[in-house]
């Protein structure tokens, strides 16, 4: 069990090691630490009072010496975290999801699952990462709640939503899994004074849920959304909002009906739809009569999204790079399989078990950096 410890620590400092790099601070958060905040610093966890391993996000958030600009790298675990609230600038990292289907992503392959993350005053411009965001018994789980501007939601998987305070600016919400729960990606603004952000760009998620950002009060606008693949309820209206860019997206669920822009279709552009009535005569639209011609035969959750290498329906988009959530001329901005971070991965960990003389315990480390 000592081995097994010695082991798990000596692969998060060297994975801390890297990312602390490019950062300011770089803090852990596991909750199975035994961190109190006032006599016990998840010293089980290798922590020390003055850098403990947090128990939960807020325990991070609280604590004065982590400060605007700072990581908390969120471990992956077998019980779900508490709902977070997040009141500086911070970048929050987790592990990423999907990590038991998808090779070479994880060494242990727990995810950081948690019920909600709410960003208040003081967190703008943060940044969260690699979160599987998930309900968990309350109709207010699954959700990221975002009352400020300035915040990025990248390679989550989300369950319910991501719901708006009124007047926001400067949303990204990129590279995301959102899960076929049958609902809307975004909370609708429910009062007539409410006030859509302008300027959201949604780019490169998988969404298997509806994309309808409207209501009696108002037409949401998204100033950019390019490079998804909307798979949400078959014969259905899925899509309804104003946008600036809507390009190189896919229309994967059968019988799937968008309304962009009012109808006019203005700036649509070099989309793959399944009804052949959708986006008819808009630049660059590629009607596939089965989706099967398209995507590949088989694949993890979110795996099998990728699309076959057979020119016929694998058309480039108005980048001329691949089209969906994969593509996009730009590899940093494609959709990371399992959400992982732009941090090193290890993935696997070997040792003889026994320490050879004079040498001391042979360690493998298998690990890969993603983009």
């Amino acid at each position: 069990m000592k081995t097994k410890r010695l082991l798990f620590n000596s692969v998060v400092c060297i994975a801390l090691f890297f990312a602390s790099i490019a950062q300011a601070k770089t803090w852990r958060v596991n909750n199975q630490s035994n961190y109190d905040g006032s006599t016990a610093f998840g010293e089980n966890y290798g922590g020390t009072p003055s850098f403990p391993v947090f128990k939960e996000i807020n325990d991070a958030v609280a604590y004065p010496n982590v400060t605007a600009s700072d990581t908390l790298h969120i471990e992956g675990s077998t019980i779900d975290y508490g709902d977070a609230t997040i009141t500086k600038r911070l970048v929050i990292i987790g592990p990423g999801y999907f990590l038991t289907e998808n090779s070479n992503v994880s060494n242990n392959t727990y995810d950081a699952r948690i019920g909600s993350i709410t960003f208040d005053t003081g967190s703008e411009f943060s940044q969260v990462i690699g979160m599987n965001v998930l309900i968990n018994g309350s109709s207010l789980t699954g959700t990221i709640y975002l009352n400020v501007n300035g915040i990025t939601i990248k390679r989550c998987r989300i369950d319910r939503d991501i719901q708006f305070a009124t007047q926001l600016s400067e949303i990204y919400i990129l590279q995301n899994f959102f899960t076929n729960t049958n609902t809307n990606a975004f909370s609708l603004g429910v009062t007539s004074i409410f006030v859509p952000p302008q300027d959201v760009i949604f780019n490169n998620n998988i969404c298997e849920k509806k994309l309808i950002w409207s209501n009696s009060n108002f037409l949401g606008t998204l100033l950019e959304c390019n490079n998804n693949v909307f798979n949400g309820p078959a014969n259905e209206l899925n899509l309804e909002f104003n946008t600036g860019a809507f390009q190189n997206n896919i229309l994967r669920s059968p019988g799937i009906t968008a309304n962009i822009n009012n109808g006019t279709n203005n700036n649509v552009q070099f989309n793959t739809v399944s009804n052949s009535s959708v986006f008819q005569n808009t630049t660059g639209n590629l009607w596939v009569p089965s989706m099967n011609l398209l995507f590949v035969d088989s694949g993890t959750t979110d795996g099998s999204y990728k699309l076959k290498t057979d020119p016929t329906y694998n058309q480039p988009g108005i980048d001329n790079a691949e089209r969906g959530a994969f593509g996009g001329a730009v590899p940093t901005n494609r959709y990371n399989i399992s959400g992982l971070g732009s941090i090193p991965v290890v993935y696997n960990v070997t040792t003889p078990g026994v320490a050879e003389p004079n040498t001391g315990l042979s360690v493998t480390i298998q690990a890969r950096t993603n983009n």
